[in-house]
């Protein structure tokens, strides 16, 4: 079993070691004697740095470890990017950085998951520690999976007055008689040697994590998000360096913002609002005129001759967005005896009025890529596909009339609950 030297001391960046087993498994690792590097566990990320010793002939050898983790019988393994002979005694030396920003995440988080319960009640199942922030799973006592943003800013304020305080973190391996009679705020998830973790009054539970040694090494916590996960609430935040990195950044982009909009940033929200009902407007009216451009460019595209009993429009346009499109498209269909045959870029729409007897859905498949009902249907192609459409249609359809008055009639007649003989 490996002595886990963070145990006493998180904030031991080197130490000697000897190596007592090696092995190759997705790389090179090694065992040591003792070690102060953390292993993944329990949400927290293993830490990073290097060993570095003395061979037989007297060189000065290191190796960079990426990885750490810990096996089923206490013993942490090391990945290394190089070979360490068993028997050699290294010195370790752990990413400080990275160590102290993991406790402040991992710190934050127990006094976060601490309020949850002390003021509300919820239940915390696990961490996630990532890059660039951190979430914890809350199971609520009414099961719902959402907090107020008063409830937020209420577990912020509590988390940051207590982080202030700069009570001390303690961490220690409790008798079994001792550990029945403690307050923990959740119980153990492990049985035998279990570490107990406490902060001031207010926070005591099982935990093998590093952690500063006083709250207010933790620095500041902000809650980024609240959001439904799994039938529970997903709280996502930052601590300490990240927090402020955050603050930075969130100060940066609103200034830029708000020198755009030539507003200050407590008008900046309204400012903001103001300019998108402008431009929802804005787009609007540009959809109106971009509707009647097209409707103008259909319908001087007619050509009565082609098919008997229908006005038949070959569309060719450029590129226009989707809605005034098929605004355009609805509105043109909406009159009687109508075929459109358009190609707008590279999409193609085909569509017709209810009283024409003309499968769109078919005649597209046949001259593009798309499809959709007999009435409408719309695809990918070239312009030259509206083109072989209207020769297809009135090719097999010389002398055939595709207007079915009477069946038209009969359809309209249906929606509006007349009675035709």
């Amino acid at each position: 079993m490996t002595d886990r030297l963070y145990y006493e001391d998180a904030y031991l960046w080197t130490f000697e070691g000897k190596v007592i087993a090696e092995k190759e498994d997705r790389g090179t690792w090694v065992c040591l004697d003792r070690s102060a590097f953390y292993p993944t566990s329990g949400g927290q990320p293993f830490d990073t740095g290097r060993l570095e010793w003395t061979d037989a002939g007297g060189r000065a050898c290191s190796a960079e470890v990426s990885d750490v983790e810990a096996d089923r019988e206490g013993q942490v393994w090391h990945r290394v990017d190089r070979a360490v002979p068993e028997g050699t005694v290294v010195r370790g030396t752990i990413d400080g950085p990275r160590r102290r920003d993991h406790m402040e995440q991992h710190g934050g988080e127990h006094m976060l998951a601490g309020a949850i319960w002390e003021k509300l009640g919820g239940t915390t199942i696990g961490l996630h520690l990532g890059k660039e922030d951190s979430s914890i799973d809350v199971s609520m006592p009414d099961g719902r999976t959402h907090l107020t943003a008063e409830e937020i800013e209420m577990l912020e304020e509590t988390v940051n007055e207590r982080i202030r305080m700069d009570a001390p973190i303690r961490c220690w391996f409790p008798t079994e008689e001792e550990l029945r009679n403690l307050p923990l705020r959740k119980p153990p998830t492990v049985t035998g040697h279990i570490r107990i973790v406490t902060m001031g009054d207010f926070e005591m539970v099982a935990c093998g994590g590093t952690h500063p040694s006083s709250t207010g090494r933790i620095g500041q916590i902000k809650v980024i998000s609240a959001i439904p996960s799994k039938g529970k609430v997903r709280v996502t935040f930052v601590c300490g360096g990240r927090a402020e990195k955050l603050f930075r950044k969130y100060m940066v982009c609103a200034n830029k913002a708000g020198n755009v909009l030539s507003a200050p940033l407590e008008k900046l929200a309204g400012s903001a609002g103001e300019l998108k009902a402008r431009l929802a407007d804005a787009e609007r009216r540009l959809n109106r005129f971009e509707t009647e451009r097209i409707l103008v460019e259909i319908r001087g595209n007619e050509d009565q001759e082609s098919l008997p009993g229908v006005t038949l429009s070959v569309t060719l346009t450029g590129e226009t967005d989707a809605k005034p499109l098929a605004e355009a498209v609805s509105r043109y269909i909406a009159e009687d005896g109508r075929a459109l045959l358009l190609c707008a870029g590279e999409r193609l729409t085909f569509a017709r009025s209810g009283d024409v007897d003309i499968d769109m859905n078919e005649l597209i498949k046949r001259v593009g890529r798309g499809g959709g009902r007999p009435d409408l249907a719309s695809g990918a192609g070239i312009p030259q596909c509206a083109e072989v459409a209207k020769k297809i249609l009135t090719t097999e359809g010389k002398g055939k009339s595709w207007r079915i008055s009477n069946r038209g009639i009969a359809q309209k007649a249906k929606r509006l609950n007349l009675y035709i003989d």
